[in-house]
């Protein structure tokens, strides 16, 4: 059997770089390698990459940890993101047709004009089957792909964080209907349950006192909230108590081939496994 190269996720927040490595064998997933690395300060700052050779120094060196060959992909900071849903377009619309009629409806809605932006949508798969459009601005992903190339690393994709961390809860076989709380090193992300209607949100470390206060807020924004079970599930970059109503998990249950040593926290990489379990796009 041909092995197949190393799928790597790559998440990269203000304190932290963190990365999983996976590979499918005979038997499942089987863990390679993983790896965290502290950053500079003020490399990030709110999502926006402002110090990028520090970066790409430290991230040089760890490519030189990983096999020629990888499938890599980076999560794009959730607070960079835009996002507006829109009614299913007419169904006589096919095709390209239909791609440019809902990503120029959905351009009117941002504060940007379509040549600044890269957007990408999809059908939600549950709910009301109404169209997720996401934009992120151009000039920021061109800042990423050109630190990343400096340390010889070319993402084949760029996920949304809140998606790489619904990637990792449904691999990992939790509920499909719990909402998904996760601590960043700068603030707080909710998810959607994997099995209800996409939606997320982020909270600025100040604007949330603790995780009670994350999970009624994010239920208070969240337009499906009551599908959702009771208890939210909790990951986080740090170790700790989890309060009444909050379960935590581990992403690493996706993985079926572990072989220590292995993280003490396995929550930091929630971001990491989910965009390296990603399927590859057809």
């Amino acid at each position: 059997m041909r092995l197949q190269a190393w799928q790597v996720g790559l998440d990269i927040q203000a304190g932290f770089a963190r990365a999983i490595a996976v590979q499918r064998r005979r038997h499942g997933w089987q863990l390679r390698h993983w790896w965290h690395h502290p950053l500079p300060a003020l490399t990030l700052r709110g999502g926006i990459l402002h110090e990028s050779e520090p970066l790409s120094a430290i991230l040089s060196v760890w490519r030189n940890t990983l096999p020629a060959k990888i499938s890599l992909r980076v999560s794009l900071p959730a607070q960079r993101v835009m996002q507006h849903v829109l009614p299913q377009p007419d169904p006589r619309l096919r095709g390209a047709t239909r791609s440019a009629f809902l990503l120029s409806s959905a351009a009117r809605h941002f504060p940007l004009s379509v040549e600044q932006l890269v957007m990408d949508y999809r059908t939600d798969p549950c709910g009301d089957k109404n169209i997720i459009v996401t934009a992120a601005r151009q000039h920021e992903i061109q800042q990423w792909q050109h630190c990343l190339a400096k340390s010889r690393l070319f993402p084949e994709v760029f996920e949304l964080a809140p998606c790489a961390l619904q990637l990792a809860a449904s691999a990992a076989g939790v509920s499909a209907e719990s909402l998904l709380l996760h601590r960043l090193d700068e603030g707080w992300l909710w998810a959607s349950p994997h099995g209800l209607p996409f939606q997320f949100g982020v909270f600025e470390a100040g604007e949330v006192g603790d995780i009670s206060q994350l999970m009624l807020r994010a239920r208070e924004q969240y337009r499906a909230s009551k599908l959702c079970d009771a208890a939210c599930l909790f990951s986080s970059v740090n170790q700790e108590a989890l309060p009444a109503g909050v379960l935590g998990w581990s992403p690493l249950t996706a993985i079926g081939q572990l072989s220590p040593p292995l993280p003490a926290n396995p929550g930091v990489f929630a971001l990491a496994t989910g965009l390296a379990l990603r399927p590859e796009d057809h």
